[in-house]
């Protein structure tokens, strides 16, 4: 996969950014592929979702985040990343496009969304004169976010 390629997807009202190299394919939408009977919330699991014959964890950010879906669960998209303990999915709202990081501009993070995110806004970047947050899956699944 290119380390240049970047998928642009929704949460809440908050654009994010997620380098293409952790993307296994976007499933849009999950409606009729989603069993919310295997959560664990304990670690962030609200669901399983099946993908290539077999069921993977479903993870929603805007939880972590305090964030507000715009859609119902059903209505989302999954998108199916490859981690250290195989696969596993990220819900959003929308994924929207495909974006080069030579067209992104680094910027400060504003103050106020620093504290309120508590630690998981790291990286801010500019497309279109529009905010957009870099994804880090890490500190939302997997034993780097058990530790978190």
């Amino acid at each position: 996969m290119d380390h240049n390629k970047k998928l642009i997807f929704q949460l809440g009202r908050i654009g994010f950014l997620l380098d293409l190299t952790h993307v296994v394919e976007v499933v849009d939408p999950v409606q009729g592929l989603f069993d919310p009977g295997r959560s664990d919330i304990a670690q962030g699991i609200v669901a399983a979702l099946r993908f290539r014959q077999t069921w993977i964890p479903a993870v929603d950010p805007a939880l972590k985040l305090g964030l507000s879906a715009q859609k119902k669960i059903v209505a989302r998209a999954a998108i199916v990343l490859h981690g250290h303990e195989g696969n596993w999915a990220v819900l959003a709202d929308s994924v929207t496009e495909l974006s080069f990081a030579d067209q992104l501009i680094p910027c400060d993070i504003p103050f106020l969304l620093k504290v309120s995110a508590m630690g998981y806004y790291s990286q801010v970047f500019l497309l279109n004169n529009e905010p957009w947050v870099v994804f880090d899956p890490e500190d939302y699944y997997g034993a780097s976010a058990q530790s978190a």
